[in-house]
């Protein structure tokens, strides 16, 4: 459990120093986040450029090909032009939450219920409204927005694990040592 609590300590300061950084320099979080992704398809690209040469016999070779040619396509432009590839990305981010909003209301009404299905409908208006406010300024606006929100999301989280790791640590400290583990001896003047 010690070594638990000190797993989240530390988790829980990595995210909050990344919320920290994202929201007081969410441009250049966005740029990064950006190019960190580029950087990914390029690789995905490369990788299935390689098995287009010599594909299992479960795998399409004109498949691979293509993968090859939208990965290293897409992967440049994000590396190199990272600003375009940024734009393009939140239009298509945009969408995939307004879809996202739709799929999760209709789910409230047709599929069975394991949550109340005004907080399934509550979940799809946000999931709306966060498509709404992207594609509505998808511009260097909505990049900051997302990065300040990643920015927040990454401090709370960061908080929660920092909090977990102290109760984690507490209740370690409570229950009795683990079998080899080496106990200070006991403070006889307390």
């Amino acid at each position: 459990m010690k070594r638990s609590s000190t797993y989240l300590f530390v988790s829980g300061a990595v995210a909050l120093v990344f919320g920290l950084v994202a929201a007081f320099f969410p441009i250049a979080t966005g740029i990064t986040l950006v190019i960190l992704w580029g950087i990914y398809a390029l690789l995905d690209g490369i990788v299935a450029a390689v098995m287009a040469f010599n594909p299992r016999p479960d795998q399409s070779r004109g498949y691979l090909i293509f993968t090859a040619v939208v990965g290293i396509l897409a992967g440049g432009i994000a590396v190199f032009s990272p600003v375009t590839a940024g734009l393009a990305l939140l239009w298509v981010l945009g969408v995939w939450l307004i879809l996202r909003g739709v799929i999760e209301i209709i789910a409230a009404f047709t599929q069975p219920q394991t949550a109340p299905r005004w907080l399934l409908v509550l979940g799809g208006v946000f999931w709306l409204l966060a498509g709404w406010l992207v594609l509505s300024a998808p511009d260097t606006a909505a990049a900051l927005i997302i990065a300040l929100w990643l920015g927040i999301l990454a401090i709370v989280w960061g908080i929660v694990l920092i909090t977990v790791g102290f109760l984690v640590r507490r209740e370690a400290n409570r229950v009795a040592p683990i079998e080899g583990e080496i106990v200070p001896p006991s403070d006889p003047t307390a």
